[in-house]
């Protein structure tokens, strides 16, 4: 993302947050999604897209009160090496 994106700028800050909880976040999930259904035994392709379905609205709009948030202050005071240990 700080290739496309690397300026600490508040808008490159806000287009960085909106790419991370448009793009990023809901991809993430998904595959967190695959892995514990994985974990529990029950993968197949419909019961993932049915947990997608169920669950990926509402861990939408739980992350979007908290991750934004995480993305500016990391994006604007942490330094790039970092910011993995940080989020």
């Amino acid at each position: 993302i700080f290739s496309i994106l690397p300026s600490t700028s508040l808008a490159s800050t806000l287009q960085k947050a909106v790419l991370g909880q448009c793009l990023f976040g809901p991809s993430f999930t998904c595959v967190f999604f695959a892995t514990s259904l994985m974990q529990d035994g029950r993968f197949t392709i419909p019961n993932w897209i049915s947990k997608i379905k169920s669950d990926l609205p509402q861990a939408f709009i739980s992350g979007a009160g908290f991750w934004p948030l995480v993305d500016l202050i990391s994006y604007s005071f942490v330094p790039v090496k970092f910011i993995p240990l940080f989020i």
